[in-house]
């Protein structure tokens, strides 16, 4: 029995803010909406049945490329066919840049953070009502 392995070098992020910085995300509604791209959702996420569309799109606009997302906190700088969310980006085009930040060790705390201002919020406004 034999196997044979591959190296496929990527630049992996732990931050999605620096990786969004880097590939240039564009999440903004309205300027998805600006550049005439349709049913795409509030973040800027585009599910498969969009992707003929953002081709055409990035043909059409080659400072555009396509963004693929692989799961969870998982981004490839790179269209791969068959993932169920695409975005586009305007900035570096590198297809060896990804974003996984769930490897990040402080992934559990600012999580836990997150919802736990989320409920306070919701706890404050709900006491507020009772005064």
């Amino acid at each position: 029995m034999g196997a044979r392995a591959r190296e496929h070098k990527i630049e992996l992020f732990l931050n999605a803010r620096a990786f969004n910085k880097r590939v240039g995300l564009v999440k903004n509604y309205y300027e998805i909406e600006w550049l005439g791209l349709t049913d795409h959702d509030f973040c800027g996420s585009f599910g498969r049945s969009c992707l003929p569309q953002l081709i055409q799109f990035c043909k059409d606009n080659p400072e555009y490329h396509i963004v693929s997302c692989d799961g969870p906190g998982r981004y490839i700088n790179r269209l791969v066919a068959g993932k169920s969310f695409y975005m586009i980006g305007d900035g570096d085009k590198d297809p060896n840049l990804v974003l996984n930040s769930l490897l990040d060790p402080q992934w559990q705390v600012l999580y836990e953070d997150g919802v736990s201002s989320g409920l306070a919020e919701l706890n404050y406004i709900k006491n507020r009502r009772k005064a």
